[in-house]
């Protein structure tokens, strides 16, 4: 490729950048990369799928299927997803709170591997038989696809968090063939609410993503039950009793897995070793329980299994009477426990796929239970384990129209609308009062990572970061011994310095970084003590840092340092995450503090102004004092105010005063002024045109 074609096309892609600033165009294109992450979404579902489908076919084919195999497998299969995460730990976990955890921290801005090593990593876990679904991991593979439009076309944080929300609404849409399901997943969970200007990109996502693989893998449902309907008002108690049952069968996963993680953290074991034990403990549940393998679809042919286990609760399979509600009652167990073991050591598996799973073995024991104690009742155990899917999938990711949407699409049955609604409903509003977060953000929160947005007005949203970021900060080259570097340190009595290799931005290395180079306390190595030999920053420093934008709003910029646990942050380029433009510090947030008090309090004045405005025909003026205006260096008292005229606030060098008649006016005020609208130019006059001459 010439270098004039490179040129063009940079200037075409520059231009494509443009446009999307522009509201109107902006939309069609939105519109545009929507459908492009749908597309390329619902082809890699398609791949995963596969994928899964072969490996499991080797695996347990060249192993075997018995008791050997059955422990073997998960335990090996963990091994080399270990092996694989150790390039790319991004790709480990079930991938919805992954993603939500680069949206929180980095503005949704994922590596550009993120998409294959997911698949990889993902296609290894479950088709080696670790515990969980697959529609996690598509979630994630969606979202980081459009990351790296998002990336591409230098969206700002908000389309990028809506192209992501798209990709992941399609990652749902094209696993479960529910183009619907997978939209209010993204809107509940991903985006955080119904927010106009996010659904249509989200829609447009979600059914390219299902078109796509309807016509790849076919388009019949993923489940075929029997229809069911109510059969008496007074079976709605009991789908109440289910509804209170989900929230303890969703909670009990929940926790499970942030034991296990803390656990796994603990041993202090190599990845690889974690991930095998985790497909170890999963084995050996197996042997008892080999439904628990994978994702509760397709399992392999082992001796005495179901392949098709959520198939068949949802028939009202699993023998009857009291002896399948025990059945049931176990696998429920089983599926908890061998899912907490394998995405709590870090396994490459989902936890929406165990959720279904757990919610249809919970209701179908329910169903059993209750038609056995009223066998004249005609009570359908299916009916209930479809209804026990939706209440634990709803109550654990705090999406009930998700979770209700899910379950008419999976079967296309719709004969039991108000069990769905009433047991989603009440799971969904019992968990959230029992515990705060939900399946996927409560490792966030155990980080101290709020994910969700503000419903409120916080007050450093009024403030952006180029308000207060220091614009030249000091920073030093990768290459720079480190060596020197100690001498840098003590002779800026700076604490960490953004660090660039020529003018890009690779990283940010502070005293802890040089502490742990030396292997000395900060006094040693300040005073020149430990040994840092040929080493350079670049060997040392953090190479993946937090980051913001000049236009990010503090109170974001905020969360990322206190999630992170760091004192500062480089402020880069929107459209270029190399370019450093500023940097900053904990002490820059008293100024934007000081700074969104006074515009708060400005804000409020001018809501009450308008009262006044209505009432009396008055209006407020504001403006800043121009060095060279009449009134400066004088005292409000010898200004020659026009009539029906008061100066209500100045503001100076961020501080709110309230002026009386000895208040002396500086240039660079910014003062506001009531008066009415006849004298509103001769105010203007005063305060902003210069002297003549």
């Amino acid at each position: 490729m010439t270098v004039q074609t490179l040129t063009a096309l940079d200037a075409r892609l520059r231009r494509l950048r443009g446009a999307v600033v522009s509201r109107t165009r902006g939309e069609t294109i939105m519109l545009a990369l929507a459908a492009g992450v749908g597309l390329a979404t619902g082809l890699l579902a398609v791949a995963l799928i596969e994928l899964i489908s072969m490996i499991q076919g080797v695996a347990f084919g060249l192993g075997g299927t018995g008791p050997a195999a059955v422990v073997a497998v998960p335990t090996l299969g963990g091994m080399v997803v270990g092996l694989l995460l150790l390039r790319a730990p991004e790709a480990a976990g079930g991938g919805v709170t992954q993603l939500m955890r680069s949206i929180a921290l980095e503005g949704g801005r994922m590596p550009a591997r993120t998409p294959a090593a997911k698949l990889l990593a993902s296609g290894t876990a479950i088709g080696t038989g670790a515990s969980g679904g697959r529609e996690g991991p598509i979630v994630q593979i969606g979202g980081s696809i459009g990351s790296l439009l998002g990336r591409l076309f230098a969206l700002d944080d908000e389309r990028m968090r809506t192209l992501i929300a798209a990709g992941a609404a399609g990652g749902i849409a094209a696993s479960f063939n529910a183009p619907i399901g997978g939209m209010l997943f993204a809107l509940e969970v991903i985006v955080g609410g119904f927010k106009v200007r996010s659904l249509q990109v989200v829609v447009v996502a979600s059914v390219v993503a299902s078109v796509t693989a309807r016509q790849l893998i076919g388009d019949d449902l993923i489940y075929s039950p029997p229809p069911h309907e109510l059969a008496h008002p007074g079976e709605l108690a009991l789908y109440v009793l289910l509804g209170v049952a989900a929230v303890a069968a969703g909670l009990a996963l929940a926790r499970g897995e942030l034991l296990v993680g803390a656990w796994s953290e603990r041993t202090r074991l190599p990845l690889p070793m974690r991930t095998a034990a985790g497909g170890l403990g999963v084995g050996i549940i197996a042997l008892a329980l080999p439904e628990v393998l994978g994702t509760g679809d397709h399992l392999p042919p082992i001796a005495g299994a179901i392949r098709n286990p959520i198939a068949q609760m949802l028939e009202g399979g699993f023998g009857v009477g009291f002896a399948a509600v025990g059945i049931l009652l176990a696998l429920m167990l089983g599926k908890i426990a061998a899912t907490s073991l394998s995405i709590g050591t870090g396994n490459s598996v989902g936890s929406f796929g165990p959720a279904v799973f757990i919610g249809a073995a919970l209701g179908g024991a329910l169903g059993h239970g209750a038609a056995t104690l009223l066998p004249h009742a005609g009570i359908e155990p299916g009916a209930f384990a479809l209804v026990g899917l939706a209440a634990v999938l709803g109550s654990s990711a705090r999406a009930p129209l998700t979770g209700i949407l899910i379950a008419f699409e999976l079967t296309g049955d719709y004969g039991l609308v108000l069990p769905l609604m009433l047991a989603t409903g009440i799971a969904t509003f019992l968990a959230d009062r029992i515990q705060r977060g939900s399946i996927y953000t409560l490792p966030l929160l155990a980080e101290g990572i709020v994910y969700a947005e503000p419903e409120d007005i916080d007050i450093m949203q009024t403030v952006r970061v180029a308000e207060i970021m220091t614009s030249d900060p000091d920073t030093v080259q990768s290459t720079m011994p480190v060596s020197e570097l100690r001498e840098h340190f003590r002779r800026t009595r700076h604490h960490g310095f953004p660090v660039l290799d020529g003018q890009r931005l690779i990283g940010i290395v502070t005293l802890s970084d040089l502490t742990r180079a030396a292997g000395a306390d900060t006094g040693d190595v300040m005073s020149g003590g430990g040994a840092v030999g040929d080493l350079t920053v670049g060997d040392i420093c953090t190479r993946r840092v937090l980051s913001v934008t000049p236009d990010d709003p503090v109170f974001r910029a905020l969360r990322r340092m206190a999630a992170g646990d760091v004192g500062r942050l480089p402020v880069v380029a929107a459209d270029d995450h190399g370019r450093l433009v500023g940097l900053m510090r904990r002490a820059d947030i008293v100024r934007a503090y000081d700074r969104a008090v006074t515009r708060s309090l400005g804000v409020q004045q001018r809501r009450e102004s308008s009262r006044l405005r209505d009432l009396g025909g008055v209006q407020f003026v504001e403006l800043v004092i121009h060095p060279t205006a009449p009134v400066v260096s004088d005292s409000v008292r010898q200004i020659p105010w026009p009539k029906r005229t008061i100066l209500t606030s100045i503001r100076r060098s961020g501080e709110l005063i309230m002026p009386n008649g000895d208040t002396v006016l500086e240039a660079g005020d910014a003062v506001t002024v009531l008066t009415d609208r006849a004298s509103a130019a001769e105010v203007r006059r005063l305060l902003s045109e210069p002297r003549q001459g």
